[in-house]
């Protein structure tokens, strides 16, 4: 599961309802960042999750979100 706040800056990524990121970002000059872990026990996956921002007035903006499992974009979404 995604969470993000956009006015606190406050974002969790979990998997199987165990934290894996947990981020606090309240000013940044990248427009861009990533997230990148690895899933699974017998059989890992790597999960790169990317949350562009607009430059200006980001949180009452649209954040376009997106996610890759082994490099493969497989879901998109605003936040």
């Amino acid at each position: 599961m995604f969470e993000f706040d956009k006015v606190w800056g406050r974002l969790v990524i979990t998997v199987d309802g165990v934290p894996v990121v947990k981020d606090l970002r309240l000013a940044s000059l990248d427009l861009t960042k990533t997230y990148s872990f690895e899933v699974g026990a017998t059989e890992s996956h790597r999960v790169v999750i990317e949350k562009r921002r607009e430059r200006f007035f980001a949180g009452f903006r649209p954040q376009t979100v997106r996610a890759f499992v082994d490099g493969e974009l497989v879901a998109e979404g605003v936040a």
